[in-house]
């Protein structure tokens, strides 16, 4: 069987080669090359139009990261201005934590001292409470053996 598609195609080579012909005799006219300045000057001012959008774009982003810079060096002065107030106050409060404990450490000192007094005062008012008592004590017993030693001495001389 023959392909019926075969001969479509070699029309379509030769209107594909007469177009190229008439465009190729066309651009090679006086008109043609007209046109193809004109399309030239065309293209440049596009180009021209393109170039300028690219600087804009350009200098617009330039101008994006020239703020961006300032914005995140206000930040960082910011966070800086803030971090040394809080250092400071930190610094304050810890020193007013150390009076505190200093003044909390004498206040028990004293508290220990003046119960420390108490108690050797007390210990010796209650050594001195038994020494007297002691002596009564050794008194009496010396009375009561002076007394004995007499009846014992009564009863052996009858």
């Amino acid at each position: 069987m023959r392909d019926n598609n075969g001969s479509g195609k070699g029309w379509a080579l030769g209107f594909g080669l007469l177009a190229g012909i008439a465009v190729g005799y066309y651009l090679n006219s006086n008109e043609g090359r007209s046109m193809q300045r004109k399309a030239r000057a065309q293209f440049d001012e596009y180009g021209n139009q393109i170039n300028a959008y690219g600087q804009r774009v350009s200098t617009k982003a330039n101008q994006l990261v020239d703020e961006a810079k300032h914005k995140g060096q206000e930040y960082l002065d910011q966070a800086k201005v803030k971090t040394n107030e809080l250092t400071t106050q930190a610094k304050t409060k810890l020193e007013e934590g150390k009076q505190w404990a200093a003044t909390q450490a004498e206040t028990a000192r004293k508290t220990a001292d003046e119960k420390a007094a108490q108690a050797k005062a007390s210990a010796q008012s209650t050594a001195k409470s038994a020494e007297s008592s002691f002596n009564r004590g050794v008194n009496k017993a010396e009375r009561k053996m002076d007394e004995n030693r007499e009846k014992i001495d009564r009863t052996t001389e009858s």
